[in-house]
């Protein structure tokens, strides 16, 4: 996969994030957005996750991955976006109290999670 490197003072690059947490967006998915215009579907942030999984699991289920979580809606997210997506929710869930990273699958390509309480 191609990689582009641009430089840019911190001042602008708080604005860009700014500008990102607007659009509920990763900066890496604000370029694609603006550059490409092209946009992970809505379902795809943390918050909406979060409420998925709060409505599929409970404290007392084994851990699940961001694929349980959506089911089949899991493909319609472009695959180079999956990683970028699940660290955003990664960085989510450290900021919640009712979902809790459980570790890596046994293969350590997916971060698992619990719910912690209702």
């Amino acid at each position: 996969m191609p990689v582009i490197k641009i430089s840019l003072t911190e001042e602008e690059f708080r604005e860009l994030e700014a500008l990102a947490a607007k659009e509920n967006m990763s900066v890496q998915d604000l370029f694609r957005y603006k550059l490409l215009a092209k946009k992970s579907p809505p379902i795809f942030v943390p918050e909406e996750a979060a409420k998925r999984a709060l409505k599929k699991f409970s404290e007392n289920d084994p851990p699940f991955t961001l694929p349980d979580i959506y089911g089949d809606a899991w493909f319609d997210l472009p695959p180079r976006m999956t990683g970028v997506f699940g660290k955003r929710f990664f960085n989510y869930v450290a900021t919640v109290d009712f979902i809790q990273f459980a570790g890596m699958t046994p293969n350590h390509r997916r971060a698992s999670y619990r719910i912690t309480k209702q």
